[in-house]
């Protein structure tokens, strides 16, 4: 799309053409940024790194003393004792409550009194902070120490000490092993160290006096227990005894010595083994008596060995044997009839009779044992009996007895097992270590831990670098303003015909002696500066606006003051009058002109308020500018109708007749934003130059004015970017660097 046709389109009132997509900062970006804005950046960046330096170098020494104490898992096995209270554990969950014993305010507080912490300059409580002073509930109340009863301040200062002592101290577990850091800061490096010291020790003779409480607590308590188990035991044991005497409850030692049994258990089962042998003492006497008996009927009474056993048969065998041997040699002497054979005969017979009679008195022997044995027997049966029967009376009052006799007996299993315990106890008194030792004392510190110079001022490097970064980069982001034709265009909808640097000229006025900066004079000064070429692509742009129907009228405004629309009216019309065309500048700013004092410096006899309250001609009004052939309709007084004079039909009259008279007619009007004059001007321009200051101007209030004059139909040309500083303007629009030592070579003076 040209330009031509944007312009169209602005004085057709259509909308702004859509925005491209916005421009993606590079590194090389944020560098030139840097670059550009480089005072800001070291600025930003000395003050921060003065401050971190200063409140580092001012803020109070702080020195660490580090002790360590490890939890050692191994116990003493010295006298193989069950301890009272039992060795610490190594896992996670016990190493940290270590750490919380070591931070706990029993601990602190018996520190703080051992070292007299309390009377410490140190560890005094500060007075009222800052703070509190600002709150307004703090001066009607009074400070809780103040109510306190002079009783209970010391405790209350004692507890602000414990305060203060608790925020300087640090434990930590050592990575993952079982030892644990003590680490006290103070401002002194002895008593650091001194007090990380004693801490440490007073852990450890803390554990040594928990296990001794407990062995203590513990031995009181056996102590008070043994005298009710001693009594228990006794009523026990005196009960058991009275049930037996009572109860006729006897008990013997047994033959094996492993136990006792009762006398009644005793005799029944020696009444049982006397019956079972005398049944088995009858079976054998009716078994021998049976056989002798047999032995007798069936003629072999001989044969009985009971009856050879005999020594009366066995005698009188003997003697019947020698008679036989006696009438064997009588037989064969005397025969059968002698007399001597007779007497011998009778004689047998008489010896067969005592051995029959022996015989039978045997038998008789056998008889009587048998019925012996069964009297015996029966005897034991009927005892055995009887004392079965006691037995089960006695069974009653043996369940009584064992349960006394179980009640005694772990009376004083408990209370033996007591007195033990005891013995132990009062052993483990005197063998009782701690779970933790001391591995490392802590030294006196050579160097402050706080605040850590090297690290502050190596962090406060990169971090005032980073803040200076930082700075530049919000101070470029907050910016409101303009500082690219790209972002007018997106912005306002209109093209940017020219950009005019900021040249710093300064020149003297006419008639005196006063100076002051006129980059107008530039384009008659230095016809080939930047200035001046900027200037004469302006005019281009407005030839090239229209190119059916050039612009003669030619309004110049701006959103606000002070944007530099002025210098651009002047420096066009001197541009134009310089290249032949016949110009005049009217200065229709009727609320602050400024052209006159400007360009003249003197006052004229009339100006453009007399010509449109119709005191003199135009011809009469108008004066040559003093360094071109530049015509000015000035304005040297001032009015209170401002309004109404451009109102006017005799504005319009003038603007038609000099341009009749004039190739070009520039038009210095007030600013759009503040006063309405601009309005009533536009509308009678063939073209509204709209000035921008760069990287000043308010992109809201340019935008505002733009749609000020759209919805008067103002015929819009473009903008002009002024007072633009040139080195960053560059960067800003093609890179830092790269044309504008280039377009050195084509400017001169």
């Amino acid at each position: 799309m040209n330009m031509q046709t944007r312009l169209r389109e602005d004085l057709a009132g259509t909308e702004p053409l859509e925005s491209p997509a916005p421009l993606q900062a590079s590194l090389f970006d944020i560098w030139n940024v840097l670059k550009l804005r480089f005072r800001t950046f070291a600025i930003s960046s000395v003050t921060l790194f003065a401050i971190v330096a200063l409140a580092a170098l001012l803020s109070p020494r702080y020195y660490t003393g580090t002790a360590r104490v490890m939890v050692d898992p191994r116990q003493n096995n010295v006298a193989n004792l069950q301890q009272v209270l039992a060795g610490l554990p190594t896992d996670q969950a016990t190493i940290l409550d270590q750490v919380q014993i070591l931070q706990s305010r029993k601990l602190a507080g018996r520190v703080v009194d051992k070292l007299h912490l309390v009377d410490d300059p140190e560890f005094r409580p500060l007075g009222p902070s800052l703070i509190s002073w600002l709150n307004p509930l703090n001066w009607v109340a009074p400070r809780v120490s103040d109510t306190l009863p002079a009783d209970q301040r010391e405790a209350f200062r004692r507890e602000k000490v414990i305060d203060r002592f608790e925020d300087d101290l640090s434990v930590s577990q050592v990575q993952l092993s079982t030892s644990i850091s003590i680490d006290f800061s103070s401002h002194d490096p002895v008593k650091a160290a001194r007090i990380a010291n004693e801490i440490a020790q007073a852990y450890v003779e803390d554990q040594m006096n928990a296990k001794l409480e407990a062995t203590q607590q513990a031995t009181q308590w056996i102590s008070a227990r043994l005298g009710k188990l001693a009594q228990d035991a006794r009523v026990a044991e005196a009960a058991l005894q009275k049930y037996k005497t009572e109860n006729h409850l006897t008990d013997v030692a047994t033959q094996t010595g492993t136990g006792t049994v009762s006398v009644l258990d005793q005799q029944i089962g020696a009444a049982t083994t006397q019956l079972m042998q005398a049944e088995m003492d009858r079976a054998q006497a009716e078994a021998t008596y049976a056989r002798v008996k047999s032995m007798v009927s069936s003629g072999h009474a001989a044969e009985v060995s009971q009856v050879v056993s005999s020594p009366l048969i066995s005698q009188l065998r003997q003697q019947q044997a020698e008679l036989v041997q006696k009438q064997a040699e009588l037989s064969a002497r005397y025969g059968s009839e002698h007399p001597k054979m007779l007497d011998l005969m009778a004689e047998q017979r008489d010896l067969d009779g005592k051995i029959n009679q022996e015989i039978q008195r045997v038998v008789g022997t056998a008889a009587n044992d048998v019925a012996v044995a069964s009297a015996r027997e029966g005897a034991l049966r009927a005892s055995l009996k009887q004392l079965e029967g006691q037995s089960s009376v006695q069974g009653q009052a043996r369940v009584e007895e064992r349960e006394l006799e179980a009640n005694a007996t772990s009376s004083r299993a408990l209370y033996d097992s007591f007195v033990d315990r005891m013995k132990q106890t009062e052993q483990e008194q005197t063998l009782q270590l701690p779970d933790s030792r001391i591995i490392s004392t802590a030294a006196i510190p050579e160097q402050a831990s706080f605040p850590p110079m090297r690290i502050v001022l190596g962090a406060a490097v990169p971090l005032s670098i980073l803040f200076g970064f930082f700075v530049c980069l919000m101070l470029e982001r907050l910016d409101n303003g303009f500082r690219t034709a790209t972002r007018v265009e997106e912005s306002l909808g209109l093209p940017v015909l020219a950009t005019l640097p900021e040249t710093g000229v300064k020149t003297r006025l006419p008639g005196g002696n006063d100076t002051r900066p006129i980059a107008a004079s530039e384009v008659i000064d230095h016809p080939f500066s930047s200035y001046a070429e900027s200037i004469r692509g302006l005019q281009m742009g407005l030839s090239l606006s229209n190119v059916d129907r050039i612009p003669k009228i030619i309004l110049v405004t701006s959103a606000l003051p002070g944007e530099g629309k002025t210098t651009t009216t002047v420096s066009l019309a001197r541009h134009a009058a310089q290249m032949g065309r016949r110009s005049i500048l009217i200065d229709c700013d009727l609320r602050r002109p400024g052209v006159h004092k400007t360009l003249l410096g003197e006052e004229s006899q009339f100006d453009l308020i007399d010509v449109l309250q119709g005191t003199c001609a135009t011809e009469d009004a108008i004066v040559r500018d003093a360094r071109s052939p530049l015509d000015l309709l000035t304005v040297v007084k001032h009015v209170k109708n401002a309004p109404d004079l451009l109102e006017s039909q005799a504005l319009k009259r003038t603007l038609a007749q000099l341009a009749s008279s004039y190739d070009f007619v520039f038009v210095d009007s007030a600013p759009v934003l503040p006063v309405n004059d601009t309005k009533l001007l536009a509308r009678l321009a063939d073209a509204v130059l709209f000035v921008v200051r760069w990287e000043n101007t308010p992109r809201n209030a340019a935008s505002d004015a733009i749609k000020v004059l759209r919805d008067q139909r103002a015929p819009l040309a473009g903008v002009v970017l002024s007072r633009a500083d040139e080195k960053r303007f560059h960067y800003y629009s093609f890179g830092y660097g790269d044309y504008r030592y280039s377009y050195a070579k084509y400017y001169r003076a």
